[in-house]
């Protein structure tokens, strides 16, 4: 019971800080909401059944490494931004723009899958709790929610947009913390051991390589602030993707080490979409309905961004004289298709492999103007080969990724 307390009482401390007016009115903050946003409704709800399912008690190292990469592609984006920008705006018909545009539709068709992976999370989880297990209703039900959202995006565009994210983030915020530390609390009563769990299947350490690979999905979001051009400087940009990945690498990494006691004392059998939610609250009665409230908060906005996002990119890169709102329809279509055709874990190794392809081209602009600057010798050797390292990476999410195994 006292678990229970200490969660919500946490969360709604939290809450009240974060909703103070000289935060929500700080710059650098709210430029900061977006990526973050982005990362943690990305991953946070299925990260962990992912990571310990397939790697049990390496499940931090999992995300250790998944963290590392993330950050690596983060200062790629961040460099662009620095560099790549200006440069485009000199140049808007060279060699840098043309790799640009091909990131674009990467990115893109990734928006599009990102939609149907956020959609259809939030609807397992509100399945999950109404004990409803018809995958034809809950399709339907998830068919139904991409028609609103694309209605939403019709009927306001971007307008509002941070503010949904500011409130959003707010609350997925407090929750994540009030359950971080209602599993410490756990942790500390029960005692139990770390780091002794096991994966639900044996697998060769190329196919856990390659599931972990196929889970980048979970920490994309950071690319986010090479849109906010419009509403802030570069040098806001940059920190916003920063601290946004401080914040969301930090949080991951406590959230897998904290349960890994639970997964030990209650182990996953078969993982599906709501392993977290059935999982912790074997231990904690109340995570369950925090997390839903931490679905609804983050998932539909997350979903409403990257429609918008997504129609947005297209737009741009089809120039054709009809209007903005069919892309928003285009996006929604896509990511039907994926809901009736695939299951979650099937989307984010999808996504995954989408948004690989995005920071792939990416990296290889950062590559072109790292070699266009040939003046700091010994600084562009160890970027090359820093960059040629991450090239294979990436390569390797896009070739032989796959999915975790599922129920």
């Amino acid at each position: 019971m006292i678990t229970n307390s200490i969660a919500l009482a946490t969360s709604l401390l939290v809450a009240i800080v974060l909703f103070l007016p000289r935060l929500r009115q700080s710059v650098q903050w709210r430029a900061t909401v977006t990526p973050l946003a982005s990362i943690i409704g990305s991953g946070f709800l299925i990260i962990a059944p992912l990571l310990h399912s397939v790697m049990g008690k390496w499940a931090l190292l999992g995300i250790i490494l998944l963290s590392i990469l993330a950050y690596t592609l983060g200062s790629v984006i961040r460099f662009n931004i620095r560099h790549a920008e200006p440069e485009l705006a000199r140049n808007p018909h060279g060699s840098i723009a043309t790799l640009e545009k091909a990131s674009q539709w990467a990115l893109g068709a990734a928006y599009a899958t990102s939609v149907a992976f956020y959609i259809s999370l939030f609807a397992a989880f509100v399945f999950d709790r109404l004990a409803i297990a018809d995958t034809t209703l809950i399709k339907l039900f998830t068919s139904g929610l991409l028609v609103i959202i694309m209605l939403v995006a019709w009927l306001r565009g971007a307008r509002g947009l941070e503010t949904i994210e500011l409130f959003a983030v707010t609350i997925k915020l407090a929750i994540i913390v009030g359950v971080l530390v209602a599993l410490a609390t756990y942790d500390i009563q029960v005692q139990s051991a770390w780091f002794k769990h096991e994966a639900i299947q044996s697998l060769s350490h190329f196919e856990t390589l390659s599931m972990l690979a196929g889970m980048l999905m979970v920490t994309q979001g950071f690319e986010t602030t090479r849109f906010m051009g419009s509403n802030y400087n570069a040098e806001q940009r940059i920190k916003a993707g920063r601290y946004a990945q401080w914040i969301a690498i930090f949080l991951y990494a406590v959230f897998i080490g904290l349960t890994c006691p639970i997964f030990l004392d209650f182990p996953i059998t078969e993982l599906n979409e709501t392993t977290i939610s059935y999982t912790l609250g074997q231990a904690i009665w109340v995570l369950p309905i925090l997390l839903l409230v931490a679905a609804t908060a983050s998932q539909l906005s997350a979903a409403l961004a990257d429609t918008i996002g997504g129609g947005g990119l297209l737009k741009e890169l089809f120039h054709l004289p009809i209007s903005p709102q069919f892309y928003y329809v285009l996006v929604i279509a896509i990511a039907g298709i994926l809901v009736w055709s695939s299951n979650v874990f099937e989307i984010i190794n999808l996504a995954s492999k989408g948004f690989a392809l995005y920071y792939l081209i990416q990296t290889l602009i950062a590559f072109r103007l790292v070699l266009q600057r040939r003046k700091e010798q010994r600084l562009t050797s160890l970027k090359v080969f820093s960059l040629s390292v991450i090239v294979v990476s990436l390569s390797f999410v896009i070739g032989w990724s796959i999915p975790a195994p599922h129920s």
